[in-house]
């Protein structure tokens, strides 16, 4: 293997979340030419990681590909390139079309999307539906056939802020070194929703009137710019405002100072992570799941409520609040404190127990379960009346169901019929263990049991 080429034209966490995989791959073959393909303004991910020789440019994120000639002199440029082997964490249509007409012999892909399993001729299985895994497992499971194998620990992420970017932002506002400097990411990626200004601006007064050596620092993109405006209308104290300011290059600088981090699941809370950046990870939507995004390796605390909505959870489109105002400016200054005297999750261990618990939702016919793991702070629905396939289906979505323990001899049919016709609209399919007698119900064993099931 002499010549990689990595397909991630996607965000940044995504982008971010790779790294791990690109290190474990140039552990395999250190003599191997890496290149990756990504969008223009997530390349400086990339451009100073050790392990990446080259950055392709994406000409789909370009507009360049117009029509079938502009296709063809995509396809010629990366031919050029002489490419033995492409990896598709980006499992797309044009893209394994890209690889395949430019005669890369190997091409990696993953077996998610069986239309696409004919373009690879190296497949791997990501283990999608598993909900113990971290987005960063799931990564890096795809290099299965090219004989890596998931660590029991996986390498950190990679990236390496600018020094004279980050020198020339803490002159300009006036950093010094005894300054507490907290960061709100105002923004949001695609799966999630943004928390409310109002509330921001509330937990911004405060921390203000506690700590005098504290400066607070506003980024995101133009998406939150009516957002930003209500924050600092509110505000008593004014943070920095650096929405639409900053190229991605002087974003990872100036996280790279941070104390704190808060903010939604999104692309810079994964840079926070990447740089070791305590965080504050605002998680209000049913649709994300720490476990699969929670930040990785760095101390954090996560804030994740079990909302009782009955929509199908789809974030960009939805025109509800309640997720939002169930996460309150008092839990996030408690956990804000939290981190300050660094009573978060440190180890990763400490992280995935956390994780599941604040991901799992699940429901049950038996009452020892519901008592034992409610006590214990897990989110568990009694299965109860609801027999017929409508009000199970209802309740799936509802409680956006992800584990189905059923203890019993006759497991009713429509249970298995409401998971089948729910799973379209739920972010991981429902777990089904139907179990005839059940002797221990202690919580660890629950989880431990719910763990190996997934896997």
């Amino acid at each position: 293997m002499k010549n990689i080429l990595i397909i991630r034209p996607d965000m940044i966490g995504d982008c971010l979340l790779i790294t791990p995989a690109i290190d474990l791959l140039k552990k395999k073959y250190p003599e191997a030419k890496i290149t990756v393909l990504c969008r223009p303004y997530t390349k400086e991910i990339f451009l100073g990681n050790k392990n990446v020789d080259e950055v392709i440019e994406d000409w789909f994120a370009l507009n360049k590909i117009g029509s079938i000639n502009n296709f063809r002199r995509y396809i010629d440029l990366i031919r050029s390139k002489n490419f033995d082997c492409s990896i598709h964490f980006y499992n797309e249509l044009p893209y394994a079309l890209l690889a395949r007409f430019a005669g890369i012999k190997q091409r990696v892909g993953d077996i998610s999307k069986p239309l696409l399993a004919p373009f690879y001729n190296l497949r791997g299985d990501c283990k999608w539906g598993d909900l113990t895994l971290h987005e960063i497992e799931h990564n890096i499971l795809l290099l299965k056939p090219l004989g890596i194998e998931l660590p029991q620990t996986p390498p950190p992420m990679s990236l390496t802020p600018k020094k004279e970017i980050v020198d020339k932002f803490i002159s300009e506002y006036n950093i010094g070194p005894s300054d507490f400097v907290l960061g709100i990411h105002v923004g949001t990626g695609r799966g999630n929703k943004a928390w409310l200004p109002e509330r921001y601006a509330k937990v911004i007064d405060h921390l203000y009137e506690k700590y005098n050596n504290i400066k607070m620092i506003l980024t995101g993109s133009k998406n939150e710019a009516q957002a930003v405006r209500q924050i600092l209308r509110i505000c008593k104290n004014k943070p920095i405002d650096l929405v639409e300011r900053t190229t991605l290059s002087e974003l990872i600088a100036i996280i790279s100072r941070y104390n704190i981090y808060l903010g939604v699941d999104t692309g810079p809370l994964h840079i926070a992570a990447a740089l070791d950046v305590p965080t504050v990870a605002l998680f209000p939507t049913k649709f994300v799941k720490p476990t699969e995004w929670g930040p990785w390796q760095t101390p954090h605390i996560i804030i994740r409520k079990a909302v009782n909505c009955s929509q199908k959870c789809r974030p960009l489109n939805c025109p509800f609040d309640d997720c939002l105002k169930e996460i309150s400016a008092e839990e996030v200054l408690d956990a804000i404190s939290n981190l300050i005297e660094s009573k978060g999750n440190n180890t990763l261990a400490e992280s995935r127990a956390d994780w599941f618990k604040k991901s799992v939702n699940i429901f049950t016919n038996k009452e020892e379960i519901l008592r034992e793991l409610t006590l214990n702070g897990y989110h568990v629905v009694d299965i109860g009346l609801a027999t017929s396939i409508p009000k199970l289906y209802n309740q799936l979505i509802k409680e956006d169901i992800n584990i189905i323990h059923f203890v019993g001899l006759n497991m009713p049919y429509t249970i298995n019929i409401a998971k089948i016709l729910a799973t379209p609209s739920l972010s991981i399919p429902p777990l089904l263990i139907n179990e005839r007698t059940r002797y221990d119900y202690s919580t660890n064993s629950l989880i431990e049991l719910y763990k190996r099931r997934f896997q």
